[in-house]
């Protein structure tokens, strides 16, 4: 089911790529998709490529001709490939499990908080800024409710309601409490949840930058 889920998502991206000027424009689109937004097709393609290499795919392009339908399926298996997206991106960030802290920085020997979201994203060529305060600036808001693998969540760990601290949605515990992987002062990097007495106090928002 997931290789044929992740040959479905392909394909459409690849239609995407390829035909996206017989799509109906983003303006007409509202009624047809709540997101109501068309990604940049170099994105489209870096995902498509990685999901084809992981599922060992090398699918073909299909023409679908009815353009509201088509909006429709489209931003459906943009969601899905997103999800599929989000989970090879966190086994990529589930490597760095036990990588010390270190303030400054950027590699396995030690890394902090915003040098670790920066490097597992740009594994998967997606550039972020440098510092976590700059990365808050990316993409869009999204609530706890909301929230899923791969998005970035904020913290204010040194007070007045500004971004310190930075990691990334890793899923939900059993009581559907955030959890998030990030690299900690001290214990490094780790999976921690929303409603631990350090964090859960320090939590800011919520941000989708996939």
């Amino acid at each position: 089911m997931k290789t044929s889920l992740l040959g479905v998502a392909a394909i459409i991206c690849t239609m995407f790529i390829t035909s996206c000027s017989s799509l109906t424009p983003v303006n007409d689109a509202t009624e047809y998709s709540s997101r109501s937004f068309i990604p940049k097709p170099r994105a489209i393609e870096a995902q498509a490529k990685i999901i084809n290499k992981h599922a060992n795919l090398d699918v073909m392009p299909i023409e679908i001709n009815d353009e509201a339908k088509s909006m429709v399926v489209l931003n459906s298996v943009l969601e899905e490939t997103n999800d599929l997206f989000a989970g090879f991106l966190l086994k990529e960030a589930e490597t760095y499990i036990g990588t010390p802290y270190r303030y400054g920085g950027t590699t396995r020997s030690g890394i902090d908080c915003s040098a670790f979201v920066r490097n597992v994203f740009e594994s998967f060529n997606k550039n972020l800024p440098r510092v976590s305060a700059e990365q808050a600036r990316e993409g869009v808001a999204v609530s706890t409710d909301d929230a899923k693998e791969g998005d970035l969540v904020f913290f204010a760990t040194r007070g007045r309601g500004r971004v310190s601290h930075v990691g990334i949605v890793h899923g939900r515990n059993k009581d559907g409490v955030l959890e998030f992987i990030h690299s900690s002062t001290s214990q490094g990097v780790m999976v921690s949840s929303l409603n631990d007495k350090y964090w859960g106090p320090k939590f800011l928002y919520v941000k989708r930058v996939l």
